[in-house]
């Protein structure tokens, strides 16, 4: 975390340190750092530069940034969003002067805007690491550069030849990733399906067992889906124990939709089997997990608050109000009425949310929305009362909105700044909004 001039609250920087957790970044990015500058250079690449080059020249060589590392910042004075990345990630992620890049940084300004920078950064950091569009972006370049050299050469054979080595190039990298991402799902499917396996009955039984309200229709539709995709996938996963590492690439490329679709299923029944035994646990009265939940509670809390500019109005209140029925809660955890009481909190929270949603984000347009759900049963980000009454956190509701805003929003800027005035060469950009 880089926050010089002190723009980050203590409470943000322990939000985005958790928030951390929630992203799914490949193996090649080992290092994220977020960067936030009061007041920047115009060209705010030059103050990333300088700012690494003299409090962190272990992140910065000659002419590229360090191997490994990827930085997610924001300048606001003039407000400028970046992301920058070393060679290795670079190449990775598709960050050097890309659509994927542009994505990226639109991805950090709505957050920014609404005055929610850890918000902004998560969105940045998460569009950045989202393998799962590299492909079609990728593609959309390729689409571009054929474009523009057709026109460039009165659509003569030169510019169609050079399109042309341009989408085989991109249909090969997105070959050698499908491969990779097929051997290390089948990895995951040869390790944990037969394990999962042996413990459905009993997952499946615990389940049913549960009789907290948070344990509701949607819930047990969840895992009745999960639980039946699981079974049906049998067979298939069968035919998939004859692929060992030393099988040749093209056997794993002729099964990894196949070997996907295994991976998906076991990951949700496993994250399942974490969520029910948490809430069958919490509602036996387990010190730890009832701490846990409603100390994550709490902290949706107060990442609302911060959200919030007016610390004098009758939201910001009322969110006071339940931060501190939530620490009262942390003194009762053994009290028979616990469950009950947590369920009026989370109810009480959810009015305050609708409530937040309408005065910081109204600014979409509804019919393009995507819909706002919360995690389930089979997320790893699931926590106890999601979707109970369509209870949605605000991390999530500050991400949905980010991410339509970047959505709707998308293509109305030009393409990132990749120059430094040092002559530097490093990859990644920025973008003024």
């Amino acid at each position: 975390m880089h926050n010089p001039e002190g723009v980050l609250s203590t409470e943000d920087e322990a939000r985005m340190e958790r928030d951390v957790e929630r992203l799914e970044a490949p193996v090649v990015v080992e290092q994220l750092h977020y960067m936030v500058f009061e007041e920047n250079d115009d060209n705010v690449n030059d103050t990333v530069e300088e700012y690494l080059r003299d409090n962190r020249p272990d992140l910065i060589g000659d002419d590229s940034f360090a191997d490994g590392v990827l930085i997610v910042g924001v300048g606001l004075d003039p407000r400028q969003a970046f992301v920058f990345a070393g060679d290795d990630v670079a190449e990775a992620l598709d960050l050097r002067d890309s659509s994927h890049l542009d994505d990226s940084l639109d991805a950090i300004k709505p957050g920014v805007e609404d005055n929610n920078i850890p918000a902004g950064l998560f969105a940045g950091a998460n569009a950045a690491t989202d393998i799962s569009t590299l492909a079609e972006d990728r593609y959309n370049d390729a689409v571009g550069d054929r474009i523009g050299a057709m026109v460039g050469s009165g659509i003569g054979g030169g510019g169609v030849i050079f399109a042309t080595g341009m989408s085989i190039g991109a249909y090969r990298r997105s070959k050698a990733k499908k491969i990779a991402q097929a051997r290390a799902e089948m990895s995951l499917v040869g390790k944990e399906y037969g394990e999962l396996a042996t413990r459905l009955d009993q997952i499946d039984i615990r389940a049913h067992s549960l009789t907290s309200p948070f344990a509701n229709a949607t819930m047990r539709n969840e895992w009745e889906e999960v639980r039946d995709r699981f079974f049906n996938i049998h067979g298939q996963v069968d035919s998939l124990g004859n692929l060992t590492s030393q099988s040749p690439d093209e056997k794993y490329l002729e099964q990894a939709d196949a070997i996907h679709q295994a991976a998906v299923t076991t990951r949700e029944v496993s994250h399942a089997e974490d969520n029910i035994d948490k809430l069958y646990r919490l509602e036996h009265g387990d010190d730890v997990v009832r701490r846990t939940e409603l100390q994550a509670l709490r902290d949706d809390v107060v990442e609302a608050q911060v959200a919030l500019d007016d610390a004098d109005s009758g939201l910001y209140r009322e969110l006071q109000n339940l931060r501190e029925r939530a620490d009262s809660m942390m003194n009762r955890t053994q009290d028979s009425g616990f469950l009950d009481e947590y369920v009026l909190l989370l109810g009480d929270y959810r009015t305050a949310l609708e409530q937040l949603r309408k005065q910081k984000f109204d600014d979409l347009d509804e019919s393009e929305n995507t819909a706002l759900v919360a995690p389930g049963i089979t997320s790893p980000d699931y926590r106890v009362g999601y979707g109970y009454n369509n209870f949605v956190p605000f991390w999530a509701l500050s991400t949905w909105h980010s991410d339509n805003s970047a959505a709707q929003s998308s293509g109305s800027g030009g393409g990132a700044n990749t120059g430094f005035s040092s002559g530097f060469s490093g990859a990644g950009g920025s973008s003024s909004f």
